[in-house]
């Protein structure tokens, strides 16, 4: 997002500076303390903005009384002390409506923003590039290799049921989401109990790490099915870091250079899959945004904002089952002139509604 950031924040002519760092630990470096308190106290600043929430550049904006403003596109935020987010310098936005309301309940200032894409950005990308190879069927992202098996590994036979039980629920609901309200005290104790019976350390499972855990083997299960499917009736080509040789007519491409690839891969795609993190309760995953910025075809599991803030079956398309998925994927493949003028429109929609001058007009405001 920081190149769209960066040309929205010019074209809207607000003077800035950038400061690049590279963490090792997001919670905790002295090197980074030192160097960012030279950089706040040698400049004139109003405000602090940043991709992500960073406790620690939160905590020297509290220091010197600088308006914080953090815009969050990843779920969860990867951090384990949340008291750095309840400073008072702090305005979060997070992407998710769902995710903000549950910040809030803490004390938090969280409101909720959609993320953005740069539409001109996208095409000059696509543009530039040498080489456009044509894709039926296409999914950037993630294949999540978790490690639910090794955890589960030493828990006994009720609790091993009652987590396949909430994973197979959860699968098959759409636009709903389980995981956090079948998570009791009672089962974290339990797990705890077994936990410290077998670990040397002392490790138990927080409630947020299960969560996420969770989450993540719903999705990496979704995906697993989704790509199994499909690619047992159509050419299926996967960009993501890890292959699964256990999908075996998958075409797998390793993982695409953001910059030069991405937007090329999306838009010489007929159908982009957008499958999301179940993590992500209602909010627009940031690669749905950007398949639609590139001209492509999107076609994602159902996401309550998407259809607030999109016409579905008009701009986008959602499917509510693998079964939906499959039709719709067949009905769109055969109808190319349809899947065109629906990718032209959302390509519209971004680029009218979805672009960072409007977004950095509420962000700064």
């Amino acid at each position: 997002m920081n190149e769209g950031i960066e040309r929205g924040l010019q074209t809207l002519d607000i003077p800035y500076d950038t400061y690049f760092y590279q963490f090792t630990d997001w919670e905790c470096d002295d090197l980074f303390m030192q160097q960012f308190r030279k950089v706040i106290q040698t400049g004139n600043y109003q405000k602090v903005l940043s991709v992500n929430f960073s406790p620690l550049i939160s905590d020297i904006c509290e220091e010197y009384s600088i308006p914080y403003v953090s815009w969050i596109y990843d779920a969860p935020v990867h951090i384990e002390n949340l008291e750095p987010m309840k400073n008072s310098c702090n305005t979060l936005y997070f992407f998710d409506r769902t995710e903000a309301y549950s910040y809030q309940k803490m004390g938090i200032l969280a409101k909720h923003l959609p993320l953005a894409a740069d539409v001109a950005l996208f095409q000059e990308k696509i543009k530039a590039a040498k080489k456009r190879e044509h894709y039926q069927i296409s999914m950037v992202g993630n294949l999540y290799q978790t490690e639910y098996a090794y955890f589960m590994s030493p828990l006994d036979g009720y609790l091993k049921g009652y987590f396949e039980g909430i994973i197979n629920s959860q699968l098959k609901i759409y636009g709903g989401y389980l995981i956090s309200e079948l998570l009791t005290d009672e089962l974290l104790f339990r797990m705890s109990e077994v936990y410290q019976k077998v670990s040397e350390d002392g490790f138990t499972m927080g409630r947020r790490e299960l969560e996420f855990l969770l989450a993540q083997e719903v999705t990496r299960r979704e995906r697993y099915l989704a790509l199994s499917v499909l690619s047992e009736h159509y050419p299926v080509d996967v960009y993501s870091g890890k292959e699964d040789k256990s999908l075996k007519r998958v075409h797998f491409h390793g993982y695409a250079d953001y910059e030069t690839q991405v937007p090329v891969i999306f838009a010489a795609s007929d159908i982009n899959l957008n499958i999301s993190l179940k993590y992500i309760q209602t909010g627009i995953p940031l690669r749905a945004i950007e398949v639609m910025a590139s001209g492509g075809f999107l076609l994602s599991n159902y996401q309550m904002e998407l259809g607030e803030y999109f016409e579905i079956g008009q701009e986008c398309e959602v499917y509510e089952s693998l079964e939906d998925l499959y039709a719709k994927t067949e009905f769109y493949l055969r109808n190319e002139e349809l899947r065109r003028s629906i990718a032209h429109r959302g390509t519209e929609r971004i680029k009218r509604d979805f672009n960072f001058e409007v977004r950095l007009r509420e962000l700064l405001s």
